[in-house]
């Protein structure tokens, strides 16, 4: 009888097991897409073009969750169908922009040989959150090429993406978060507490706080491209926050989100 009894249990356990929800791991894949657009397709030995280069990022699984990720960062049904989207877009850029530039005499022999790059790719999973990376980097003639980095913040239990108002409530005009920032940037340029802003490598002392934004264990991430509130050359400029510091100036809804992210800033 007891024996029976150790069966019976040992068999209710593994039909628990056994029914018990799985967690499904996600699934991605990298896509790669090169093409190159003449300016003049009657001369191709000769003619100068434009050379296109993109690795897209694409999720399979879960369903449900690929095809809203995969809306959301392309806003169609397919890679091949985004891919043919952006050449055709950027054919017209590239000629269009050719023309207008012989048309007024900029250059008499300007460089028409230009390029374009895009890269999608995952920055961070966190929990239930999702942060993903997106790179354009792109030469249209002139002194140096061009580049321009987003993130995006997605919470895929809700399939949404976070912006950063959802974690402050007064975001960026709230004096005691500005300042801590501010602090950041201090040392990102190398200055004191009390030097001004603009004794360092930004434009002026108050920089411009709507960037882009990401999520990490250790902080509030923050970036800007090039010109946006420093020189060209100083490239991009990210700092992170520490949630410790700017916890007292958080939504109460924003605290609770970064729980979706396996960020406890209750604990």
């Amino acid at each position: 009888m007891k024996r029976y009894s150790l069966v019976c249990i040992f068999a209710l356990v593994f039909l628990g097991c056994a029914s018990s929800p799985q967690i499904e791991k996600p699934q991605y894949t990298q896509r790669h897409y090169t093409f190159s657009i003449l300016l003049d397709p009657e001369q191709p030995g000769r003619s100068p073009q434009l050379d296109l280069a993109m690795s897209l990022l694409q999720m399979e699984y879960p369903a449900e969750q690929a095809e809203y990720l995969n809306n959301a960062l392309y806003s169609v049904p397919s890679l091949d169908e985004y891919k043919d989207y952006v050449i055709n877009e950027q054919r017209n850029i590239y000629r269009g922009k050719a023309v207008e530039m012989a048309q007024s005499g900029i250059n008499n022999e300007p460089n028409h040989n230009w390029w374009y790059s895009e890269t999608v790719d995952i920055k961070e999973s966190m929990g239930q959150g999702l942060i993903v990376e997106r790179d354009y980097h792109f030469y249209t003639g002139g002194a140096h090429p061009g580049k321009t980095k987003l993130y995006y913040v997605f919470d895929m239990s809700e399939y949404r993406q976070l912006r950063i108002d959802d974690f402050f409530t007064n975001f960026p005009r709230e004096p005691r978060l500005r300042d801590i920032i501010y602090d950041e940037l201090r040392k990102y340029s190398n200055l004191t507490k009390t030097q001004p802003l603009s004794e360092g490598i930004f434009f002026n002392d108050e920089p411009e706080l709507r960037s882009s934004f990401f999520i990490t264990q250790e902080g509030l991430g923050l970036h800007w491209d090039p010109y946006q509130i420093a020189p060209y050359a100083v490239g991009y400029i990210e700092i992170i926050v520490p949630w410790n510091a700017i916890r007292p100036m958080m939504s109460y809804t924003g605290i609770e989100l970064l729980t979706k992210f396996n960020i406890y800033l209750f604990m």
